[in-house]
């Protein structure tokens, strides 16, 4: 399990409430030690994350890019509304990580 340690994160200093990417570094932990649903439960999109991660290690050792679609502003906004729309709904069901 992972050892519950400072709050770093600016947005949930201030506010006392978790930012739409609080938890994903313990959940990244909680993943590689094998805890699935601790990991999900500390932020649900971690599989979402590893995957790009795992495609963008294989993009690059493979010297090809990202596809058009996945590149530019349109692929940031994107992913800034599911992690938004991912955080209003965890806010409303009181299941944000502690601060």
């Amino acid at each position: 399990m992972t050892a519950a340690g400072p709050t770093l994160c600016p947005f949930a200093l201030v506010t006392g409430v978790a930012c739409p990417l609080c938890g994903m570094t313990r959940a990244l932990l909680h993943l590689a030690q094998g805890d699935l649903a601790g990991a999900v439960a500390y932020h649900p999109l971690v599989l979402v994350v590893v995957a790009v991660a795992v495609v963008a290690v294989v993009l690059r050792a493979t010297g090809r890019r990202w596809p058009a679609f996945a590149r530019g502003l349109p692929a940031v906004i994107a992913v800034a509304v599911l992690f938004v729309g991912t955080w209003v709904v965890r806010l409303a069901a009181s299941s944000l990580p502690p601060v």
